[in-house]
């Protein structure tokens, strides 16, 4: 074993992760800007706190098949074979206002009925009309302005990073976790101090075992040495050398990170709902459950549902993603009350933007902007719906036959942080440095 690891030696030899694709080097690349270890007993405000739950629904979700306003005559006319009726078996949600100041009947797409349930129990709110000025319908560039909150502007960090860095420096390494490969720009932070970590799965989130490779000291015992773990009367962080502290202190909270995710997995047991679907992203939803059951303190988990960019042959493949969203998230619902958390966990699910009012002529629709967002949970004013549902006349159309917005993205995101998280009105213009004027939170929570 050297002794002598300089930090480039250290993440090119380093092996962190297991069969998830999670490498050292990915983790670093989270987590050694922004894990202060010196403060690893703090509590964790997620084991008794507030939850929020993300779900990014990649591809962009047309959401006028999705919350259908069926009894619109322009929607009828501009999607000849796409645009669902009566006679699809549609969900009735009730009416809402639109911006004309009339009303608009909307239902959810038959695929929604666990959904559809908690809309009834007033467990899940319909925020429409979604978006922001001047959309861009590209998908890589609107997603960056989606996770950074800094739309038409470069940015490194994101909304959450943010977040943290102005409420929670100090918090634990998994105080947010996100279900990827590799860690979106929402969790970026710019001062180093975002406590998030990412992985495909918990169970492959730990220490390669090199022993095949002929290491005959186990891998995780050679890092408890190198950054003095197990030192009875300081923490092991070498305060004389910046770089030696920095790789003790980032070995610090990835091994602690790694052992609170193995201890919540433990303790979290079997899960009480037997009906989960057989989907990737239920069984993510899954492993968030058995986390938040096990007691693990983060607040914040990051999902993924990818899918939604149907171009072509829409039909079918939209009923099959939202029928996969709807099944993940009725059955973590009824998970979360079955452990008695519900009324502790708030989720949102957002795309970055939604398809155009008209079909294209491939049976499918493009790139639109503005949407409907879910934010369900028990403690949500469910059964509602906030901001006004978009005028669909081609006059009032926006970027080539989009739906303009009424409600800005970065208003949801204020709301669920000010009105579940508790972050005082005095921090938001350090989380979102791009706010409208008058941002005013919207009370769905």
């Amino acid at each position: 074993m050297k002794t002598n690891f300089n930090r480039r030696e250290f993440v090119k030899k380093s092996a962190w992760g297991a069969a998830t694709t999670l490498t050292l080097p990915a983790f670093l690349q989270q987590s050694l800007f922004n894990l202060d270890a010196r403060a690893q007993t703090l509590p964790s405000p997620g084991q008794d706190g507030p939850i929020l739950v993300v779900v990014e629904l990649g591809g962009g979700n047309d959401t006028l098949n999705t919350v259908v306003p069926w009894t619109n005559s322009v929607y009828q006319g501009a999607r000849p074979s796409l645009a669902l009726g009566e006679d699809d078996e549609l969900l009735a949600l009730g009416q809402t206002q639109n911006v004309l100041g009339g009303t608009e009947q909307l239902s959810f797409h038959p695929a929604l009925a666990g959904m559809h349930t908690l809309w009834q129990e007033d467990d899940l709110a319909i925020i429409n009309g979604v978006g922001y000025p001047n959309p861009n319908l590209s998908h890589f560039t609107s997603f960056d302005y989606w996770r950074s909150a800094k739309p038409h502007s470069e940015s490194d960090d994101g909304w959450i990073g943010r977040y943290f860095s102005s409420q929670c420096s100090g918090c634990d390494a998994t105080q947010a976790i996100e279900f990827a490969s590799r860690p979106t720009t929402a969790f970026g932070s710019s001062d180093g101090v975002s406590p998030s970590v990412s992985f495909r799965t918990p169970n492959g989130y730990g220490w390669r075992n090199l022993e095949a490779h002929g290491r005959d000291t186990p891998l995780e015992e050679l890092y408890r040495k190198l950054i003095g773990l197990d030192h009875l009367v300081d923490d092991g962080i070498t305060p004389s050398s910046e770089s030696l502290s920095y790789v003790q202190r980032s070995s610090h909270n990835a091994m602690i990170s790694t052992r609170n995710v193995r201890d919540a997995i433990e303790n979290g047991g079997s899960l009480q709902f037997e009906d989960w679907p057989n989907s990737g992203f239920s069984r993510d939803l899954q492993q968030v459950a058995q986390l938040i059951r096990g007691g693990m303190g983060t607040s914040i988990y990051y999902v993924h549902q990818n899918g939604y960019d149907t171009h072509r042959g829409q039909e079918g493949r939209h009923q099959n993603l939202l029928a996969t969203l709807n099944g993940g998230l009725d059955a973590f619902a009824n998970e979360m009350k079955l452990a008695g958390v519900w009324d502790r966990v708030v989720i949102l699910t957002f795309s970055e933007f939604g398809r155009k009012v008209i079909e294209n002529g491939s049976a499918g629709t493009d790139h639109g902007a503005a949407e409907s967002l879910f934010v369900m949970g028990g403690p949500v004013n469910g059964g509602q719906f906030f901001g006004t549902f978009p005028d669909l006349a081609e006059d009032a159309r926006v970027k080539r036959d989009s739906l303009d917005y009424n409600v800005d993205f970065r208003t949801v995101y204020r709301s669920l942080l000010q009105n579940w998280m508790g972050v005082p009105a005095s921090a938001m213009a350090d989380i979102f440095p791009s706010q409208p004027v008058n941002f005013e939170p919207i009370a769905f929570v």
